[in-house]
């Protein structure tokens, strides 16, 4: 038994990890490695261990609520008006059903810290990869054309998609940096500064307003928390966040930019919801009508959008995606899946928050500000990337735990 249980969790590492170095590059994997996991997990069998496992680990409502956030997508499909395009949708949403049933069942004996380790370790490695390749993918073009926009924003990005879910990945991996940098010795904390600097000038050149406001409060908490655990005078951390906000200014200046730009032409007047959010205020605004319709249980979870919308919203919101975008996940689960489906959004973040406050988890709390920003200005948990990485790693930093200092 012991020897099966051991191969098993082999097996499971070994998908885990794939996930783990794929997301930087690409969702697309996810769609076998969800799949494999489940079955995986389905023929080890062994309920009643998994039971007890789960229970002992204290996250039976977190768990629940990450699988009714996948219910609700299947509560959708009784009155949508396309079931293939839901169908679809539920699919992409099979994270959040398996990841919790996997990772909270898992074999502590077996994913030790040092296993952890080697599997956050791995994403920070393809993370830097991923951007070296934008890096170097800019440079060959500007040396060929002489134009500077390749270092910025989509063109940055391009090979690897939005630069909103790039710089995502990329705060993911500076607040694992973070803690490596916390928890190694002195004389190897100058690789993870570097990094730390790599990836805070890659993410401002990705020029996602999202991924720079994020990036800012990573900073600012996580010098709170590395001043809380070495038990520094919090003064620091004040002289910390002038020097943060110096750097960012300085940044802004010498390369303006889509996001220098934006700061260039700030004005009163801009700072008007409408002018701030510019499309997006018209975007919500559409979203907003269609919802006050369909208050209770929202319009399901596939559906024709052409349905929904007017040849003038049309304009607004394309209406060819699989879905209509609302470019914010609380009004999309709003919109999709009503009342219903939103206090259930909503009852999953915050007792994330709880939890990690309640154990301690600084990965987790610092996980639940990247996606609580982003998902104020993106549909994240509709978006292949942003399922991929939500699910992943809220149930690996959970199960990790064990981790934390």
């Amino acid at each position: 038994m012991i020897l099966q249980s051991h191969l098993f969790s082999r097996y499971y590492y070994l998908l885990i990890g794939l996930a783990v170095f794929s997301l930087p590059f690409t969702a697309l994997l996810y769609f076998f490695i969800t799949p494999l996991l489940l079955i995986l997990w389905i023929v080890e069998g062994d309920w009643k261990r998994k039971w007890n496992r789960l229970a002992e680990s204290h996250t039976l409502i977190l768990a629940g609520s990450l699988i009714l956030f996948w219910l609700i997508n299947i509560i959708g499909l009784f009155y949508s008006n396309d079931l293939v395009r839901g169908v679809m949708r539920t699919y992409d949403k099979l994270p959040f059903l398996v990841y919790p049933l996997v990772f909270f069942t898992l074999d502590n004996a077996f994913f030790t810290k040092e296993r952890l380790y080697h599997l956050f370790k791995l994403f920070i490695c393809a993370t830097t990869i991923m951007l070296l390749i934008c890096w170097g993918n800019a440079i060959i073009n500007f040396s060929s054309t002489g134009k500077t926009i390749y270092f910025y924003y989509t063109f940055f990005s391009q090979i690897f998609g939005h630069p909103a879910y790039c710089a995502l990945t990329v705060c993911i991996a500076l607040c694992i940096s973070f803690y490596f940098f916390s928890n190694t010795l002195k004389k190897y904390r100058w690789i993870w500064v570097i990094l730390f600097f790599f990836f805070t000038v890659s993410i401002y050149f990705l020029q996602s307003r999202s991924g720079i406001l994020v990036l800012i409060f990573i900073l600012i908490v996580s010098s709170f928390y590395y001043l809380h655990i070495r038990k520094k005078n919090y003064w620091y951390g004040i002289g910390g966040i002038l020097i943060v906000l110096a750097f960012t200014f300085t940044l802004t200046k010498l390369f303006p930019n889509r996001a220098g730009n934006y700061v260039k032409k700030m004005t009163v007047e801009q700072l008007y919801p409408q002018k701030m959010l510019g499309l997006r205020s018209e975007i919500w605004k559409i979203t907003c009508q269609i919802t006050k319709e369909h208050k209770i249980l929202g319009i399901g979870t596939g559906y024709h959008n052409e349905h929904y919308l007017s040849d003038t919203d049309a304009v607004v919101i394309n209406k060819n995606p699989s879905f209509i975008n609302a470019h914010n996940q609380y009004l999309q689960t709003l919109l999709e899946h009503g009342i219903l489906g939103f206090s259930i959004l909503g009852f999953l973040i915050l007792y994330s928050v709880f939890h990690a406050v309640k154990n301690k988890n600084y990965f987790l709390l610092i996980l639940l500000i990247i996606f609580g920003i982003n998902m104020f200005f993106e549909s994240m948990l509709e978006h292949n990337k942003g399922i991929f990485a939500f699910s992943l790693f809220v149930c690996l930093f959970v199960f990790g735990e064990k981790m934390r200092t």
